[in-house]
């Protein structure tokens, strides 16, 4: 990052590399669909090179987060273990109680301000979709923008809780970055929640998922993708200079015959 030097994250307190400048460039180059394969690959690869620590921090998850107040710090929680996992860094399952404990007032505010802004949205909506008489066509416009609002939310989830992960701990610059990231990259933004509600359903549907990595593995893919994302705006950090992920399939279904990774 310009005028930043490249630093990492402390454990205890991480910090944001985004705090020497606010501003959000218009990135270069690399088309959204390029950037979500590679988002893809590395969430898997990541994701199989953790696979039991995952399933461990998932069943501490869904734990936490039956009482209400706790579940937005379990999330991101998750997402501060994510962020190590995402980084290749040496990490244990002591890393997400660290989270939880740093994070909870921010995790507390963010989980406060989506929920109550998901419940409105979803008020109005249904009042304006009840508007009768002259009202009926204006109502109708009214309850599609609150729709719309409500899907421009959904989306800036996918930057927000890792922006927050990597340091961003107060909300109204969390809010503006991750807004700021899903007006810049709508098509990236789209295709990452949507892979995001994929896996979801998909662990859902299958049951076993839902207990062994409905919220640890979500939490991988959006942090990574966040990290895949900050390469087009940082090109010279050291994330940026690392060399792809070339592990395929063949080599994690068979790992002794495997190159080591990149």
């Amino acid at each position: 990052m310009p005028g930043a030097r490249p630093h990492r994250p402390s454990p205890g307190r991480p910090t944001s590399q985004y705090k020497a400048d606010t501003r959000v460039v218009r990135p270069g180059g690399t088309r959204a669909r390029d950037t979500l394969a590679s988002t893809f690959r590395r969430f898997v690869c990541n994701s199989y090179d953790h696979l039991g620590l995952l399933v461990i921090a998932n069943l501490l998850w869904l734990g936490l987060s039956i009482p209400i107040v706790t579940a937005p710090a379990a999330t991101v929680a998750l997402f501060h273990l994510a962020r190590k996992v995402a980084e290749h860094e040496p990490v244990t399952l002591r890393d997400y109680f660290v989270g939880f404990r740093t994070l909870f007032l921010p995790a507390l505010k963010s989980g406060a301000f989506f929920g109550a802004s998901f419940f409105v949205i979803w008020l109005n909506a249904d009042f304006y979709s009840h508007l009768g008489r002259w009202a009926t066509l204006p109502g109708i416009f009214l309850a599609a923008l609150m729709i719309w609002l409500g899907a421009f939310l959904l989306l800036m989830n996918a930057h927000a809780w890792p922006l927050i992960a990597y340091g961003e701990t107060r909300l109204p610059a969390a809010l503006k970055k991750s807004a700021l990231l899903t007006l810049d990259n709508p098509a990236f933004s789209i295709g990452l929640t949507t892979q995001a509600l994929a896996l979801a359903a998909l662990c859902i549907l299958t049951g076993a998922g839902l207990l062994l990595g409905l919220g640890s593995l979500t939490a991988v893919l959006l942090t990574t993708g966040h990290r895949e994302l900050l390469k087009r705006y940082f090109p010279d950090s050291p994330a940026a200079l690392e060399p792809p992920e070339t592990r395929t399939l063949r080599d994690l279904l068979r790992p002794w015959e495997s190159k080591p990774r990149s």
